[in-house]
């Protein structure tokens, strides 16, 4: 067991405020200041009819459609759109930390896209919630509105139920938005810093703070059902399934914890954080780690099914199918393997240091990459299907 105390805790916290800057301020190419070209890959995939959305640090929601890339054609073609924000205050998305270069800098986006109904949302780090039509790429609104402040930096998705809009926020707030007009519907106040995803499920919504603090709330009401107090701070997205939720910590722990009382049913100790979402599916939680491990867990006792070792850390959310659970190394190896068992079917290289979300579609799997390339991955015949640039104008 890893104790923590106060300085600990600061200190693990102000690493990852490091990680989240310097490797999306970092060098790559040449490039190295935040909202410039450096500041890459975070986000992942959600499909609209025939298009898959995902946010990019330029500023841009983009829309791809993956017939028209498999075939080479024009952006944009049939379906296709690009959204640009811009943010109005220069310079917001790095702080103290970075300096975008440019007096327009780019509303950066971190998070996955979310869609309910026909509208896609996208948060950015410079405190701005966007509803796009996701024929179109047209705003439907924006949040807050024109001349009011901007909520604190959004780095973790949005999740919806459908009928609203859930955010955690930089400024230790969690938000409701309604999802067809964007007027709030209520916010609470933690105790720090939310940079991680929360759940929503049957009406209540599950959200962890860098102070090691996890809360229910309703969803109608915004009203604290629980609250309970864990080691350290909660590091990765929150998984809801069944009759727990599952996150990890940065004291090497994944947690299931009971969604009615906030009780601890079980945890597993791996060899490092536990950053990127759990996935449960059917009894099982699969699980990656910055031990370079991916971990299939009973969902129930929490016991180890089978573990499968990659070549380097995993920062990436796993892809879990019928089948095969997908998995991309930070190094840019993408693994098939066997849901059953684990072991490995095949592996694609992407080339590049990847962090993004697995997106699976039957044998395609899609990666946004640290080199601004999407990759469409053919994991039945093992190579680069094809790729797109999202440096588009």
């Amino acid at each position: 067991m890893f104790k923590f105390n106060r300085f600990t805790k600061a200190a693990l916290i102000l690493v990852l405020i490091s990680v989240v800057f310097v490797v999306g301020c970092g060098e790559m190419g040449g490039a190295s200041s935040c909202g410039g070209t450096s500041a890459q890959g975070w986000s992942g995939f959600t499909p609209y009819k025939n298009v898959i959305c995902f946010g990019s640090m330029e500023g841009k929601i983009i829309a791809l459609s993956t017939s028209a890339r498999s075939e080479n054609k024009t952006f944009p073609a049939e379906g296709e759109w690009a959204y640009i924000m811009k943010t109005s205050a220069p310079g917001a998305a790095c702080g103290a930390m970075c300096s975008p270069s440019s007096s327009a800098a780019s509303a950066g986006v971190y998070s996955t896209p979310t869609s309910a109904g026909e509208l896609m949302y996208c948060g950015t780090y410079t405190g701005k919630i966007y509803a796009l039509n996701a024929n179109r790429g047209v705003v439907r609104w924006v949040y807050p509105r024109e001349g009011y402040e901007n909520v604190g930096g959004i780095v973790g998705s949005l999740v919806t139920d459908g009928t609203g809009i859930y955010f955690g926020s930089s400024n230790s707030k969690l938000y409701a938005l309604d999802a067809p007009t964007g007027d709030l519907l209520w916010e609470f106040q933690t105790s720090n810093k939310i940079w991680t995803a929360p759940a929503v499920d049957n009406k209540v919504v599950y959200a962890g703070n860098y102070g090691g603090n996890l809360y229910a709330i309703s969803a109608d009401k915004g009203e604290k059902i629980w609250e309970i107090k864990i080691l350290t701070a909660v590091a990765s997205p929150i998984e809801a399934s069944g009759d727990s939720i599952y996150f990890g910590t940065f004291d090497r722990q994944l947690y299931a914890v009971d969604k009615l009382t906030g009780q601890e049913r079980w945890k597993f100790q791996g060899g490092n954080w536990f950053w990127a979402k759990p996935v449960a599916q059917k009894g099982i939680v699969y699980s990656a780690c910055l031990d370079k491990n991916i971990y299939a867990l009973d969902a129930v006792s929490g016991k180890e099914v089978w573990k499968f070792a990659t070549e380097s850390q995993i920062v990436s959310t796993p892809a879990v199918t019928d089948k095969y659970v997908y998995v991309v190394c930070d190094k840019g190896m993408l693994y098939k393997l066997d849901k059953a068992t684990g072991a490995q079917v095949s592996k694609v290289n992407v080339g590049y240091m990847t962090y993004s979300p697995v997106y699976a579609d039957g044998d395609m799997v899609y990666v946004y990459a640290r080199d601004h390339n999407v990759y469409a991955l053919d994991t039945a015949k093992g190579e680069i299907s094809w790729k797109f640039s999202s440096f588009i104008k």
